[in-house]
């Protein structure tokens, strides 16, 4: 007999909760949107942070957004900035976009010439608004 939807989800809390990491990365991001689970944004952030800290690109993003936005837990831009860096070092271009603005809203003049690096990498990984960003950033 195939377990039910109910059986699986408890499952899978068991796991995360005994430190799972690629069970966590799932739990966070079914958590956060609300999907086949209702939404519980404490829940995505514990689990989200469990994933992070063991190197899941896509939870080290979203827990970035969520400290960037406030969403879930307070606004932290330096928290941001740490998770968006280490999915940005994975390879995710929206990461690396949103390590160059944040890195240019700390302090434009000092930070220009990373952020510009990473905009790049963005641009080049083919994240449009990076690419749309890049010119603007350059000619100042």
């Amino acid at each position: 007999m195939e377990p039910t939807m109910e059986e699986k989800l408890k499952a899978v809390i068991e796991l995360c909760e005994a430190g799972d990491p690629e069970m966590c990365a799932f739990l966070g991001k079914e958590f956060y949107y609300g999907m086949n689970v209702p939404q519980d944004l404490e829940r995505a952030l514990r689990y989200l942070t469990v994933a992070s800290e063991n190197g899941d690109a896509i939870s080290q993003f979203t827990l970035g957004f969520m400290y960037m936005i406030g969403r879930g837990t307070e606004r932290d831009q330096e928290k941001a900035l740490k998770w968006f860096l280490l999915a940005a070092e994975q390879g995710v271009p929206e990461a690396m976009y949103n390590v160059a603005n944040l890195l240019l809203s700390q302090d434009k003049e000092k930070n220009k010439d990373e952020a510009i690096s990473w905009l790049r990498r963005s641009a080049n990984a083919g994240y449009d608004a990076a690419y749309d960003m890049l010119p603007d950033l350059e000619d100042e």
